[in-house]
């Protein structure tokens, strides 16, 4: 069972991906410092476990999210944006 519930939008699940961004500095302060990178995977609720059925976006930053919670909702906004067709380049209508 996944920790959180799909978030459903426009007929579409949102799973938002947070993960630490990769420490690459040994100079003594936290890996935790670093903060966070996010993503967010796109689907049909009908075929959320079928291969090929889902995309994921990754949101470009040059800076990283201190916060588990605001990186959760930036992902949350980032698909819904994708969904209402306010990326470049970014689509799920084909879907």
């Amino acid at each position: 069972m996944p920790a959180f519930p799909p978030l459903l939008y426009k007929g579409f699940e949102l799973h938002p991906l947070v993960f630490a961004r990769a420490f690459n500095r040994f100079d003594g302060h936290s890996r935790y410092a670093e903060g966070y990178d996010v993503a967010v995977r796109i689907c049909r609720p009908d075929t959320s476990g079928e291969s090929g059925a889902s995309r994921v976006f990754k949101l470009d930053r040059q800076d990283v999210f201190a916060d588990f919670g605001i990186a959760r909702r930036a992902a949350r906004q980032q698909g819904e944006d994708i969904i209402d067709g306010k990326i470049q380049g970014a689509s799920v209508i084909d879907m």
